[in-house]
């Protein structure tokens, strides 16, 4: 079943998933958890205003495994908030801030959840999109 609580602990959970992936601290095996996560028609529009599919955002993700291994790295997620919810989907947004040795990037993110029992917290990602917030 498709609640705001089981979006908030995607966003939430996912997000996890990437401080410990990039750090290098997820097995790699655990990657079948982002795959999961991901409706197959996924799509996410960047800050850039790239398209990135399912398989092209999951290749990227697994080739930057450890990337921030030593280093300082953090996702801080706020304002979580759900601006429509029905039958079996909601819209949700909220804040994103990374932090590096290097400073600080944010972004408002506005996704589409679909319910999907076989996923980690019982809801898919079926689009994404990221507009950048000035640091």
């Amino acid at each position: 079943m498709l609640t705001p609580t089981a979006c908030r602990a995607e966003i939430t959970g996912l997000h996890e998933f990437f401080v410990e992936w990039f750090a290098g601290a997820a097995p790699r095996s655990d990657l079948s958890r982002l795959e999961r996560a991901l409706a197959p028609e996924f799509e996410m529009v960047t800050t850039a205003g790239e398209r990135v599919d399912h398989e092209a955002l999951v290749d990227g993700i697994a080739e930057s495994h450890g990337r921030t291994a030593g280093e300082d790295f953090d996702i801080d997620v706020r304002e979580i908030e759900t601006v429509a919810l029905l039958d079996d989907h909601a819209v949700v947004r909220y804040e994103e801030r990374q932090s590096t040795a290097a400073g600080e990037t944010g972004r408002v993110s506005t996704a589409l959840f679909r319910a999907d029992e076989a996923a980690p917290e019982g809801v898919v990602w079926v689009t994404l999109q990221e507009t950048g917030l000035e640091s």
